[in-house]
């Protein structure tokens, strides 16, 4: 069930600008070579910026236990975890207390273990929530893959293979971590065009010839989008109903 605040592709497009923000800002800083992010706080805070300007209700660093509050609580099922300190990168919310979108921001993966905390604070919030809130919440592990090209790693295909051995391998380890994890479904987008990020060696005028230049890489972004598949309790009809869903 897509959320209602926004559907999918709405929610990507959110993500892919707020990430265009931060490689272009890259991109001025080196001479449009590209490269790396080196904080998390840089594509974080971009995202959130994106947010801002679709005029979304944005919080950053934003304490889990008040998404979880006292009117989007589940009251039943397994004990709702204790959440302390815990903080999400980017929420959104409505009216300051309904949730509708936890996002969690990393740079420097390459595996599922890489953002694995994160799937996992995703999901313990969202499951600790009433189905009628958490079916409306997306969750986001969004994230920064960076291959430095080398001597060995000097093409662009030396560098586009390489990367897409990376993301073989992420979809690999995300659907077995998937298959555990009832109640939820999850989905790997790129937040990038197919050959953005991808920067071979360069070549440089050397006298009468040519001359390799800066070392290539290949820094692409991704999302791993997570939703709740827990049914929505439909309409009370009976004074016992009414009872049921308070409980829920």
């Amino acid at each position: 069930m897509a959320p209602i605040w926004i559907d999918e592709a709405g929610f990507l497009k959110l993500l892919r600008e707020g990430v265009a923000r931060s490689n272009d800002m890259i991109a001025l800083i080196t001479d449009y070579h590209g490269g790396p992010v080196t904080t998390e706080y840089m594509l974080t805070s971009d995202i959130a910026r994106e947010l801002i300007h679709q005029n979304h209700e944005v919080h950053v660093e934003y304490l889990n236990r008040r998404m979880v509050n006292g009117m989007t609580m589940r009251r039943s099922g397994p004990p709702v975890p204790k959440f302390g300190s815990r903080r999400t990168d980017v929420a959104v919310l409505k009216d300051q207390i309904i949730p509708r979108a936890i996002v969690e921001v990393k740079i420097g993966v390459k595996t599922l273990r890489g953002i694995l905390e994160d799937l996992e604070k995703i999901t313990d919030t969202i499951g600790a929530m009433k189905p009628q809130y958490a079916v409306n919440v997306w969750g986001a592990a969004v994230f920064q893959v960076h291959i430095a090209g080398g001597p060995r790693r000097y093409t662009e295909q030396h560098l586009r293979d390489a990367v897409e051995q990376v993301e073989r391998t992420l979809q690999t380890q995300l659907k077995a971590y998937a298959s555990l994890k009832n109640g939820f479904q999850f989905s790997f987008h790129p937040l990038q065009s197919d050959d953005a990020g991808i920067v071979p060696q360069e070549l440089e005028p050397d006298g009468d010839g040519m001359a390799w230049g800066r070392h290539g890489h290949a820094t692409r972004n991704y999302a791993v989008l997570i939703q709740s598949t827990e049914l929505q309790p439909g309409p009370a009809r009976t004074f016992e109903d009414l009872k049921a869903l308070s409980r829920s």
